[in-house]
């Protein structure tokens, strides 16, 4: 596979040509593949057309001109070692090993890929296909489904209570997609055609949060209009109360009584009024713990939790973690109108050895901060890596003896020393037990074998 390497201000960037592209433009516009908003560089200055398994660059009417290994050029096949420029931009044009790029499609159609890349396809809705294929599930937009044990068992979970309207606690640590699981379980049942209703309880003021669930009747104060709550807008379908453990005490006992009656009095008023309406509630604290320190209601949790289900944190479902990366960098790239052409192996590697204390939501700011500061069209490596994924390495690391070539500061061949160091010493350790090994490492088997697979470590001690 061929690939453009250029050096921009000191910083090295790939642009490989995939073949999920026909046509590749080059130039200042934002809307390019290739968007480069540097001196002399014309708005559309030149594009690559894939023409078999040739590429040819066309100059697009540029105002300084295309060269090509110091010519100027209209039209000219290009191969590996050429050189173009555009304005004070040189690309070099060189062999790239595809067994060390992972591509990501540009689009849901974009699954046409060199047979030696990885193969991701539109992640949600091959899972969907397969894993869920035989059940009822709907998963709202922008969720990847785990195909971990643990979610697995979970989806089977929500998928038998969706017709029913027993009440469903969720909890689980802040980021783990509660949200999400709470909106597969309300699309997934009779009321999807209702609505659903999300509360957030801590984001509320507690001095408007009852107005804001039970509503405000006429003429309770001068020039404020009689207005329908949470609780009642939710009429007929979910009504989805997320941290709950902020919500008032003194509030509790009003709200214990609105889910009992499925019924609500608004503010100034004295009558009920029935709602007919599903009840999910989360929390990302401990249930007991906020019953014995006096914030949560014995009698509200126990009706809050007809059922509970725990979500795991990812640290907890690791085998998740390399699927959640390739569709987050997927949707990401999508929504943000941002090309994306791949990612190495290496920063794949860091990304899915994180523990991600913030889970799935860290997960998505840490791809968003990296494609927002890549060039459209690059492969996202190592130099776009925040500060704590590096930061981690090393201080899980501390107490491995290493001898590293002080000599070389290719941070590529001194993180692959790392990782091989660090594999061995963990199958050592388990007497070369992949799957107990990976554990320790905090990696899913599969990704301890494809380690294992690219240094060169055989997968048996006597071989």
């Amino acid at each position: 596979m061929l690939t453009l390497v250029a050096d921009v201000h000191g910083r090295t960037i790939q642009f490989p040509l995939t073949d999920q592209y026909n046509e590749i433009t080059v130039g200042a516009l934002q809307d390019n593949i290739i968007h480069l908003p540097y001196q002399a560089v014309s708005r559309r200055h030149f594009s690559l057309v894939r023409n078999g398994k040739a590429w040819l660059l066309k100059d697009l009417g540029s105002t300084n001109g295309t060269r090509l290994n110091g010519s100027l050029v209209k039209e000219s096949n290009i191969k590996a070692n050429d050189v173009i420029h555009a304005g004070i931009v040189e690309f070099k044009i060189q062999e790239l090993d595809p067994n060390e790029l992972i591509i990501i499609p540009a689009d849901k159609s974009g699954t046409s890929q060199s047979q030696k890349t990885e193969k991701v396809g539109d992640v949600a809705q091959n899972l969907q296909r397969s894993i869920f294929a035989s059940t009822r599930l709907v998963f709202p937009p922008g969720l990847i489904p785990g195909k971990s044990q643990r979610m697995i068992e979970i989806y089977q979970r929500v998928d038998s209570l969706a017709d029913s309207d027993v009440n469903v606690l969720l909890t689980g640590e802040t980021g783990t997609g509660k949200e999400m699981l709470a909106h597969t379980l309300h699309l997934s049942g009779k009321r999807a055609s209702g609505p659903f209703i999300a509360v957030n309880c801590a984001a509320i003021p507690s001095e408007l949060l009852e107005a804001e669930l039970f509503g405000v009747g006429e003429k309770v104060a001068t020039d404020v209009g009689q207005r329908k709550g949470k609780i009642q807008l939710a009429d007929q379908g979910t009504l989805f109360l997320d941290e709950l453990e902020a919500f008032p005490i003194e509030l509790q006992a009003k709200v214990l009584r609105a889910i009992e009656e499925k019924a609500v009095t608004r503010i100034g008023e004295h009558h009920l009024i029935p709602v007919d309406f599903r009840l999910i509630s989360v929390m990302n604290e401990n249930p007991s713990e906020l019953i014995e320190s006096g914030k949560l209601r014995q009698d509200l949790y126990h009706r809050l939790a007809a059922v509970e289900i725990s979500i795991p944190a990812l640290r907890e479902r690791t085998e998740d973690i390399p699927l959640l990366l390739l569709g987050l960098l997927q949707q990401i790239s999508k929504n943000k109108r941002k090309p994306v052409a791949g990612i190495s192996k290496q920063l794949f590697s860091l990304l899915a050895a994180y523990s991600y204390p913030g889970n799935v939501r860290e997960m998505m700011n840490l791809l968003s901060s990296m494609i927002a500061i890549a060039h459209p069209g690059e492969i996202l490596d190592l130099h776009l890596a925040p500060g704590k994924l590096l930061q981690q390495g090393t201080n899980n690391t501390a107490d491995i003896e290493m001898e590293f070539d002080e000599r070389s500061l290719d941070l590529h061949k001194q993180l692959d020393e790392l990782s091989r160091t660090l594999a061995l010493r963990a199958l050592n350790l388990h007497d070369w037990n992949l799957s107990a090994a990976a554990k320790a490492l905090g990696i899913s088997r599969f990704g301890l074998r494809k380690m294992m697979k690219r240094l060169g470590i055989p997968f048996d001690k006597k071989s």
